[in-house]
């Protein structure tokens, strides 16, 4: 490998192992977690919460109204520090994060069958949106995505972070994202691919030829 390219493919496998080794260790602290509380116990569990209001950030922290928001990106935030919503008026859901009964239409029944069909799926749903404020995150959108992850037992979420402070709070330290795991991964695929495109030259000059290395590879797969 060209010394020019390697520092950067180097940097690009160490953010990606180290993504790595943060999903296996959320998935085996998953797993002893769902040997320690069985399903049946997790739901009685939520739905004591349930019968409470879910807690409304600007009725917990009225002063959070005029904090200057500052975009954090997307991380993996614990489940456990989601305190509640940053959307009114409150409430109308409960504590486990799903609508009130009251408030159940059936355009939301259909939704909530899609999220837990993709649950059952395996299927990498979008991050989430927050506010954090005070170490705590708030959801503007995706409440339901919260409720289904806790549903199944799930430790973390992907979340788009927007903070509020306050000032001098110290930023989340958090693993990267599944997403940006994957995109790191397109990354270094790119470096490769660099690297092998500039040797394949070399080696056309020394030789003569004119092939180009993608020769026989269809431009668009079929």
């Amino acid at each position: 490998m060209p010394d020019e390219l390697k520092p950067e493919a180097d940097a690009i496998v160490d953010r990606v192992t180290d993504a790595i080794g943060d999903v296996v260790k959320a998935a085996v602290h998953a797993t002893t977690r769902r040997l320690d509380e069985v399903p049946g116990a997790r739901v009685r569990r939520l739905r004591r919460h349930a019968r409470q209001p879910l807690p409304f950030l600007y009725a917990v922290h009225p002063e959070a109204r005029h904090a200057p928001p500052r975009e954090l990106g997307t991380l993996t935030v614990a489940l456990d520090d989601i305190a509640g919503t940053a959307v009114g008026p409150s409430g109308q859901r409960g504590g486990d994060f799903l609508p009130l009964k009251p408030f159940r239409s059936l355009n939301w029944r259909g939704r909530w069958q899609r999220i837990r069909a993709a649950h059952d799926r395996l299927t990498i749903l979008p991050p989430i949106d927050v506010v954090r404020y005070k170490g705590r995150y708030w959801v503007v959108d995706g409440h339901n995505r919260v409720a289904a992850a806790l549903y199944s037992g799930q430790l973390e979420i992907d979340a788009n972070v927007v903070d509020l402070g306050p000032p001098g709070d110290d930023h989340p330290v958090a693993p990267a994202s599944l997403e940006a795991t994957f995109r790191d991964h397109d990354d270094l695929k790119a470096v490769l691919s660099r690297r092998t495109f500039r040797d394949d030259a070399k080696a056309r000059q020394s030789d003569g030829s004119t092939k180009r290395p993608s020769d026989g590879v269809p431009e668009e797969p079929a």
